[in-house]
């Protein structure tokens, strides 16, 4: 299993949960696809390579399989859950409505600190993307998101469209996806925040609809490049 993760080792910081960690760097590791879809994560192996009880790590798969990152089979294990093509199909569209609508009502209540964090997500955005650092470049497109996403200022809206965005086919395509799509993406993302700026709120929704959809299509022309969608987890 050693050979499964990135270099960056797992180190405790004991000021965060250690199911925290562990998750995060977990996710990470599947994200990036370190951790292959249909790879078996065995706790003794977990527990040993990072030094931890099993207690944290068993809670740590039970997170990561309400995330859709890990499937459980009964009587043999946790895995890293495939991407299928249905996966895609069925995500997008609820999400391109439900995040949409979230824009729609956020543009009521974004503040200025709000506006700033979106152009400093988006400043980072860019720079990341053109040093091709796409791990740094998802963190801050999730943060531009939370941003509009939380001033919506609905809960259960937030809760949909964070277990929509949480789930593996938004990360582990997207990391694929945005190495090659990133500079249309930029522009996108500076149009979305100008309507925001502007109060914009039909044209806000419109766009983000929009956005979400034309990732749809784009990311299915990525797929039908490969022989199927199980080829994504061989990058």
């Amino acid at each position: 299993m050693d050979d499964m993760f990135n270099k960056k080792e797992f180190v405790p910081q004991y000021r965060v949960s250690l199911v925290e960690q562990l998750t995060e760097f977990l996710t990470t590791n599947i994200v990036a696809g370190h951790l292959k879809g249909g790879e078996r994560l065995v706790e003794n192996e977990l527990q040993r390579k990072f030094g931890i009880s099993r207690a944290p790590i068993r809670e740590s798969l039970r997170i990561l399989e309400r995330n859709g990152l890990v499937v459980t089979v009964p009587r043999k294990g946790s895995f890293v859950r495939k991407i299928e093509q249905k996966d895609i199909e069925e995500n997008f569209p609820i999400r391109s409505y439900l995040e949409s609508f979230a824009a729609r009502l956020a543009t009521a209540h974004l503040t200025p600190e709000d506006i700033e964090g979106m152009e400093f997500a988006l400043a980072r955005m860019t720079d990341v993307a053109r040093s091709n650092d796409f791990n740094s470049y998802l963190k801050y497109h999730s943060n531009f998101h939370k941003i509009f996403i939380y001033a919506s200022k609905n809960n259960t809206l937030i809760g949909l469209v964070e277990l929509l965005r949480s789930q593996m086919i938004w990360f582990r395509v997207s990391y694929l996806y945005v190495q090659e799509n990133y500079e249309y993406a930029l522009q996108v993302h500076r149009q979305i925040l100008d309507l925001f700026i502007k109060r914009e709120a039909e044209q806000v929704e419109a766009l983000v609809k929009e956005h979400i959809l034309t990732a749809l299509d784009h990311f299915l022309d990525f797929l039908s490049n490969k022989t199927d969608c199980h080829d994504l987890e061989q990058q």
